[in-house]
């Protein structure tokens, strides 16, 4: 290896800084990240849900069914609307609903019996 000196590191760090305030477009990157990105992701769009619509195919018609359903409160998510399976896929297609939960037959008599029945959960993205 060679020796480094200050003088070396200060005369790369000149040429460095030099170079950048030529290069208008990676100045500009570097303010925008550095400040911009920061201040509109600070006080832009919020992350969280706010009266979500929300839909429900209950199959199971269980007091666990209703319980799920009831969980599902504002002001997170506008109450759920009872849908049937069939409806499923063109109330997500038309962007009607941002949720569809798909609780299945004999839910509760499963889950109670120690199975492990699934809940399906439509988003739109």
């Amino acid at each position: 290896m060679g020796s480094f000196s200050f003088a070396n590191i200060l005369h790369l760090g000149l040429k460095e800084l030099r170079s950048l305030l030529a290069d208008k477009v990676l100045l500009g990157l570097i303010v925008w990240a550095f400040s911009g990105a920061i201040y509109e992701a600070a006080t832009g769009v919020s992350q969280q849900l706010n009266n979500a619509p929300v839909a429900i195919v209950d199959e199971d018609v269980s007091p666990l069914s209703r319980r799920l359903a009831g969980a599902l409160y504002p002001p997170y998510f506008q109450a759920p609307a009872q849908i049937r399976l069939d409806e499923v896929e063109t109330v997500m297609n038309n962007g009607r609903y941002a949720f569809v939960l798909v609780i299945p037959p004999h839910f509760q008599r499963d889950l109670a019996a120690g199975r492990q029945p699934e809940v399906q959960l439509n988003i739109d993205a």
